[in-house]
């Protein structure tokens, strides 16, 4: 079977560490529904998108992409799928020296290429490219998934550094280094 793949990607400043944004989302994205209710499926994500674009004033890095070719879509999703693992986590808090601390959310999406909700999917995302790195944008394609029909998406991921613990967010330093160095500062 043929796919295509979004994916989508967020660093936003927590407010302290009882964040309400980060709380919610780290509850939510324990408590998502069992595969295969698409229904629910379907809620769970357009929740998280909904929560999301009320703080996208927040947004200050981030990455996203669309892909409706299929010789390299599953390849970037299981890279997406490799993220899970926390390779980009922090194992230590960073020493408390009053800067910014961040949580980065990401999901990503394997849809059935050509589907109804794959052709949704692709004019929402067709962006002019003045436009691919706004706030504004991020917000916008969050509107996406909510238009999805569940039946259409092959698998799907969304995950949130740092997990449950909020001491183990990061610091912007972290964001420049080479393990972040595909965020792209938002205007």
């Amino acid at each position: 079977m043929k796919y295509s793949i979004f994916s989508f990607q967020v660093a936003l400043p927590m407010e302290g560490r009882g964040d309400s944004l980060f709380q919610e989302l780290s509850r939510r994205l324990r408590s998502a529904p069992e595969e295969g209710n698409y229904a629910r499926m379907h809620d769970h994500y357009s929740t998280l998108c909904k929560m999301l674009r009320a703080e996208s004033r927040r947004f200050e890095r981030g990455v996203w992409d669309y892909w409706d070719d299929p010789s390299r879509a599953t390849k970037d999703y299981q890279d997406w799928v490799n993220g899970l693992e926390g390779r980009e986590a922090r194992r230590v808090a960073a020493p408390e020296d009053g800067s910014p601390r961040y949580m980065v959310f990401a999901l990503a999406m394997l849809l059935k290429y050509q589907s109804e909700s794959d052709q949704r999917l692709l004019r929402h995302c067709n962006i002019p490219e003045a436009r691919l790195w706004k706030r504004q944008t991020f917000s916008e394609l969050l509107k996406g998934p909510p238009m999805l029909n569940f039946l259409h998406v092959q698998s799907h991921l969304a995950y949130l550094l740092p997990g449950t613990d909020a001491s183990l967010a990061f610091t912007d330093d972290d964001l420049r280094g080479k393990d972040w160095h595909y965020l792209r500062p938002l205007d």
